[in-house]
């Protein structure tokens, strides 16, 4: 095929990939090739957005699967399907696209609930919500509020134009938040700018500094800091990286390289985002060593994503006192912590590390 199209309403049916998961994509197929066939209709681009970026950056070749649909309605259902058949979702993107497809099989439907058939007289024809309830393994009262918040994030493109992006990024801080957001257009950006904390008391923000004594450790392991990419310059008096970034600089949006330390925000919105990046930049070799402190969230995605690559995991006893402005102590978050590291001096990390608690290797 000479031309594929990106549609843009398609592709905001389709959840992104982290930033480390999409460096192990690249990976993969840089090693091995374009393996699948990019899924197409018309010319346009049903299922592959990412390996078609990355084909696309590097030159490699790819197949194509042309599939026979009757029109855009059918294209449309397909990619929600095919994200609801294959995709670990979040709650709240399969909340979204289960409303979207409701949403427009109703109107095809014409609203018409329960009717007779024409081919069985006795026997009636269960209503979209019913239809699509039986289809995705949820019942009709779920596909009708999947639908209100469906409505409720499309009724917020003028307020807020990247909210659908937003919602399939996981960046919102509750479905509850948009629907309120939709009834009061006016607050809209100020109650979805609520930062959703993963535990309570756990406010991700820069009073809470790290003790002394874990920086001192990291030192060791290390041989020195060289970037702190979620700092401010009163913590950086006790880490002393060579570089950091604070919030206003946003590290987000900032290389990474060298040895790095990182005491992540604890706002569950941010923590993911700064822990991907940092397996991003590990995958790629930008970061030649790391060691993370983070709560102990173990059922979290961005938690596990991190113990994939680490290559030992300090669980301290007890929680860490993290220290105010002053190096007093500043109280200690409702869970407990870890450290992982990245790195070649897993046993160095032990050694050092084990005076604060259990260590763990990879392997």
């Amino acid at each position: 095929m000479d031309t594929i199209t990106i549609d843009r309403e398609f592709k905001t049916l389709i959840p992104p990939l982290t930033e480390m998961e999409f460096a192990q994509l690249r990976q993969s197929i840089l090693a091995e090739g374009v393996r699948d066939a990019l899924v197409i209709w018309n010319g346009i681009l049903l299922d592959g957005h990412n390996r078609y970026e990355i084909a696309q950056d590097y030159g490699l070749p790819f197949r194509t699967l042309e599939i026979d649909l009757p029109d855009r309605d059918a294209a449309f259902n397909w990619i929600i399907d095919n994200q609801l058949g294959r995709r670990n979702l979040t709650p709240d993107q399969a909340s979204y696209l289960r409303g979207k497809r409701y949403e427009r099989e109703e109107r095809q439907d014409g609203g018409h609930g329960d009717q007779k058939s024409e081919y069985q007289n006795d026997t009636p024809i269960p209503d979209t919500a019913a239809r699509i309830a039986a289809q995705t393994g949820v019942s009709a009262p779920t596909i009708k509020r999947d639908a209100q918040f469906a409505r409720a994030v499309d009724a917020l493109v003028p307020q807020v134009p990247d909210i659908v992006e937003r919602v399939m990024a996981g960046d919102i801080p509750t479905r509850g938040a948009v629907i309120e957001a939709a009834r009061n257009p006016e607050k809209a950006v100020e109650i979805l700018g609520r930062k959703n904390v993963h535990v309570a008391n756990n406010s991700g923000n820069n009073e809470w500094y790290t003790p002394p004594e874990y920086i001192a450790a990291a030192r060791e392991v290390m041989g020195g800091i060289d970037l702190d990419p979620a700092s401010s310059s009163i913590a950086n008096r006790t880490v002393g990286a060579t570089e950091y970034y604070t919030a206003e600089q946003d590290g987000l949006g900032q290389e990474w390289r060298g040895r790095v330390w990182m005491n992540p925000p604890y706002a569950s919105d941010l923590v993911g985002r700064f822990a991907d990046k940092l397996n991003a930049h590990y995958l790629n070799g930008d970061i030649e060593q790391a060691i993370v402190l983070v709560n102990n969230a173990t059922e979290t995605a961005w938690f596990q994503g991190m113990l994939q690559l680490a290559a030992a995991v300090c669980f301290p006893r007890g929680r860490v006192k993290f220290i105010d402005v002053n190096g007093m102590p500043s109280g200690a978050p409702l869970q407990g912590q870890a450290l992982l590291y990245f790195g070649t001096n897993a046993n160095l990390f032990s050694d050092v590390f084990s005076r604060f608690g259990k260590v763990l290797h990879a392997r």
